[in-house]
C-alpha cells in the first residue's frame, strides 16, 4: 500500500475543525486530549510543508536571478 501524499489544504481544514470543536462550551477531556494531539501533529506537518515550499521558492529565485548576471 502506498502512503497518501500530504494534502496541506485538507490538513488546514482539519485544524480549523479541531479549533471550532474546542470553542464549544462543554468538551470531553479524553476527546480534547486526542484532538489536541491530532492538531499538533497536523500543525507540525504543515510547518514542514511550508518550509519545504519556502526552500523551493528560494531555489527557483536563485536559479533565475543568476541567469540575469
Amino acid at each position: 500500500m502506498t502512503k497518501k501524499e500530504f494534502d496541506f489544504s485538507e490538513a488546514y481544514k482539519e485544524i480549523e475543525e479541531i479549533n471550532e470543536w474546542f470553542q464549544k462550551e462543554e468538551i470531553d477531556l479524553e476527546e480534547a486530549l486526542d484532538r489536541y494531539e491530532r492538531g499538533m501533529e497536523l500543525i507540525e506537518k504543515c510547518k514542514k510543508r511550508l518550509e519545504k515550499s519556502k526552500n523551493k521558492f528560494e531555489e527557483i529565485k536563485e536559479k533565475y536571478s543568476n541567469e540575469d548576471a
